[in-house]
Parts: C-alpha cells; sequence; structure tokens
C-alpha cells in the first residue's frame, strides 16, 4: 500500500515567493558588529526578481530561483527584500545578527521554541517552551520560562555562555559550562560547526549529558544563538527503566525572528510528498515499549502509520475526507497536527483519493491525498 500526496512547491497548499538566510542567526562576525550569509529566493512564475539590501540592489535580474553571498556588511534588523521586474515587493526577511552570541540558550522574553514531543504516553505531541518574563531575585535577574521541565523553569546565562538555574528556594546551580567539559552538571561531550533542525540550519551546536539523578538523567543539544534542538529524559529503574521523553525542535522565535518558512495568510502544509506504506515508510505513531515492565503500549510491532500536517493563518479546523465526502478525521488546529492514516485498533485507510482540508476563519485550503 502506497500513499502518494500530490501537493505543491515545497509541499504547501499555497505557491508563494520565499526569501530566507543560511545562516538563520548571524554568529560569527569579522568586526564586532556585522556578519555575512547566503541569502537564497523562490518566486514562482515571477518572471526577472532583483535582490535589495535596504533600498540598494544586491543583483541584477535574476531567474525566480536563486541564491547569493553578502559581504561581511550584513548587520542585525537589515531588512532584505525580493522585488519583481516592477518594482513589487514580493517578499522580505530580515537578518538576525548575534556578534556576541556567546550564550547557547537565548532567553528573552517572547522567545519560544516548538518541539515534537514522544514521551511513554503519546507519539508526536507537541509541547512549547517559552520565555514569559523576567524577574529579580537578590539582585539577580532571571528569565521565566513556561512550558518545560522543571529544573529549567528559572535560567539565567553569563557572557561566557555558562547557564545557570535557579531552584524554588531561589538556590542558584551551575547547570552548563562550555568552556568546561567536567565541572558542570550538563556536560559537554560534543561539539558540531552546524545544527541542522527542521528550524533551519544554525552556526554551532553542541550535545551535553547531565548526570543520573535519583531515577533520572537528562541529555540534549543546544545551538549556539538559538537554544535547544534536542532534549530527552531516560529513566533509570531497572525493568522500567530506558526512554521517558524526547523533544525534537521544530520551530523557534528568537529575538523576534520566527525561524520557519514565511507563511501567507493561510497555508496548509503535509511533511511529505510520497510514503510507501508497504515499505512502512510512513511515520508509525504507535506507542512503543520504552521500558521492560511497560504497560499502555501497543503490540510489538504495531504500525499505525501517520503525517503531520501544519496549519498556519489562525486557530482553525483540519479535516481529512474520504472518497465519499465523509470526514474520517477532525482535529482542531492552530499549528502543527498529527493524522492518523488509520481506523482503531491499526487498520491502514482502505485505498481512494482523500482531502486533507484546513478552515480558518471562513477560509479554507485544501490538498488531496491519494492512498493505493
Amino acid at each position: 500500500m502506497k500513499i502518494l500526496l500530490f501537493l505543491a512547491a515545497a509541499a504547501v497548499a499555497m505557491a508563494q515567493s520565499v526569501l530566507r538566510m543560511d545562516p538563520p542567526v548571524i554568529t560569527a562576525c569579522d568586526n564586532g558588529v556585522a556578519g555575512q550569509a547566503t541569502i537564497f529566493w523562490q518566486a514562482p512564475g515571477a518572471g526577472p526578481v532583483t535582490l535589495f539590501a535596504a533600498d540598494t540592489p544586491m543583483t541584477g535580474p535574476e531567474p525566480g530561483t536563486g541564491a547569493t553571498r553578502t559581504g561581511s556588511w550584513v548587520t542585525d534588523g537589515m531588512i532584505f527584500t525580493l522585488r519583481d521586474a516592477y518594482g513589487q515587493a514580493l517578499a522580505t526577511t530580515s537578518a538576525v545578527v548575534k556578534c556576541d552570541a556567546g550564550g547557547w540558550f537565548p532567553l528573552d522574553v517572547g522567545n519560544e521554541w516548538h518541539f515534537r514531543r514522544n514521551d511513554r504516553i503519546i507519539t508526536g505531541a507537541h509541547s512549547v517552551w517559552r520565555v514569559v518574563r523576567k524577574e529579580q531575585v537578590n539582585g539577580v535577574t532571571w528569565a521565566v520560562l513556561s512550558g518545560t521541565p522543571s529544573e529549567l523553569t528559572r535560567l539565567r546565562s553569563d557572557p561566557e555562555g555558562r547557564l545557570y538555574t535557579l531552584s524554588a528556594a531561589n538556590v542558584e546551580s551551575l547547570l552548563l559550562d562550555p568552556t568546561d567539559t567536567q565541572t558542570a552538571p550538563w556536560r559537554v561531550t560534543a561539539r558540531s560547526p552546524t545544527a541542522i533542525t527542521l528550524a533551519g540550519v544554525f552556526n554551532e551546536e553542541l550535545t551535553w549529558q547531565g548526570p543520573i539523578a535519583g531515577l533520572g538523567q537528562q541529555s540534549g543539544r543546544l545551538a549556539r544563538g538559538v537554544g535547544p534542538t534536542y532534549y530527552q529524559t531516560n529513566v533509570i529503574a531497572g525493568s522500567s527503566g530506558g526512554f521517558g521523553s524526547g523533544y525534537t525542535l521544530l520551530e523557534a522565535v528568537i529575538g523576534g525572528a520566527r525561524f520557519v518558512p514565511n507563511y501567507p495568510a493561510l497555508e496548509l502544509s503535509l511533511e511529505t510528498q510520497a510514503v510507501n506504506m508497504g515499505a512502512k515508510s510512513a511515520r508509525n505513531c504507535a506507542l512503543p515499549c520504552y521500558f521492560v515492565a511497560c504497560f499502555g503500549a501497543d503490540s510489538p510491532n504495531t504500525y499505525k502509520p501517520c503525517v503531520e500536517a501544519n496549519v498556519r493563518g489562525g486557530a482553525g479546523r483540519l479535516t481529512l475526507t474520504d472518497p465519499s465526502g465523509n470526514p474520517v478525521f477532525e482535529s482542531p488546529a492552530n499549528g502543527w497536527v498529527r493524522i492518523p492514516l488509520y481506523t482503531a485498533p491499526a487498520t491502514p485507510l482502505p485505498p481512494g483519493r482523500y482531502t486533507v482540508s484546513a478552515t480558518v476563519n471562513s477560509s479554507t485550503v485544501t490538498l488531496p491525498l491519494v492512498i493505493e
């Protein structure tokens, strides 16, 4: 059995002009205030286009798809615009330059990280960590976060990139020291020149592992100037030990910059264009048994195929409709939604031409989905 997702460019339901920078956050600066990046654009059907930095053209007339490299003159907040032959703006993007981004967990109010979460209860849920405010404790400023594990509720960092946590009893503790791999609880175990995520490709990434504390242990990865790209907990408890939970970064908002594709007023997207069900290449949303004495998990070798959709443009509703026009799945939607491609207990949907639709404020976009 095979699923074919017939999608527009980049697996989205609405064609659009796109302008993006690589890296999304510039942390390598030659003069302490500016850096360089590669700028990519796509403008389907727009004809010749020109890229502008502020009001100065960077290129001459170019094809609708292309890229160019800047010099070391890109400053924070600089606006880049893609214009058509008539001077009409097709897409814009703003540079994020953090030359002093020694920190590995940026803690400005409003920063947020959207994760796909797997744990012992559910596969493919979503969680958002967000910096909601700053508060003073004993003359020291701390960032207060929501949605995070308890040990990450109040954090601060210093100019050298060290990360500190504050307990409920207002006791400060060093959590991570990127300059010393041995002394901090989160011990740096590896470094990579790039961090590859769904939110973008960033300049640097470090991998850390925490100590065994009680019945648990944490590990994860941080990207310089961006923050957590992965977070995992393991249970240390004999036959019940093993994987506890895992958080994989999908989107991020850092310093007001949102690291996802540019969305039009309403967009419906699907994660992939073709899935072979016979080969089980579709995402399996069955709940595995993560430890020996597990309960509530699906039986071994259970296959519950699913795909992820993303609805942008406001809170609305997502519907999967069968070939007869009957809804087989409905869910509130304002971001990522998991769509099961099976009926209980784990029976794949029958072949046919299905429709995935998203409705927000009386506007609807659709994508066909064919199951063979």
